[in-house]
């Protein structure tokens, strides 16, 4: 289990916990594209778009990737991700909420989730056997999901 909390109210970087409570990753949003920095324990990591407004997003360390993430259509709120030989889906519980599966063809892998409504603090249950920087990209994922859904209602 990882959980992850806002640096501030305003902030959309994010330090992630582990089950323990310890900090273990540091996610560092940028300003205005969708890419961050990330920091898991004294590793960098970038997560980025490959381009400007398409194109997969990317989870790179030492110069090779990790791990892509594909966004099938832009009516949906899922990612087809591919890491190693294996594929993934990620994709909203439902319509209108903000909780999110991992899926492996049709099975459920784990979830990531508001702590409660009106939070950005999440609990992530994912694949322990999945290395953290891999868990964390796709707690990236989801938090870049959340950030659109409030700049699009912040702009009206």
């Amino acid at each position: 289990m990882l959980r992850a909390a806002p640096h501030g109210i305003f902030s959309w970087d994010f330090t992630v916990y582990d089950a323990a409570g310890s900090p273990v990753a540091e996610i560092d949003m940028a300003a205005f594209r969708e890419k961050a920095e990330v920091m898991i324990g004294e590793v960098a990591c970038r997560v980025y778009r490959e381009g400007w407004m398409s194109g997969p997003f990317v989870l790179e360390s030492g110069g090779h990737v990790l791990m892509r993430a594909v966004k099938p259509s832009a009516f949906r709120r899922s990612f087809d991700l591919a890491y190693d030989d294996c594929r993934y889906t990620l994709r909203a519980r439902s319509a209108f909420g903000r909780t999110f599966v991992l899926l492996e063809e049709e099975r459920l892998l784990g979830t990531v989730a508001p702590d409660h409504a009106f939070t950005r603090k999440l609990t992530a249950e994912l694949p322990e056997a999945m290395p953290l920087a891999v868990r964390v990209f796709i707690l990236w994922l989801v938090i870049l999901l959340w950030k659109r859904a409030a700049d699009d209602a912040a702009s009206g």
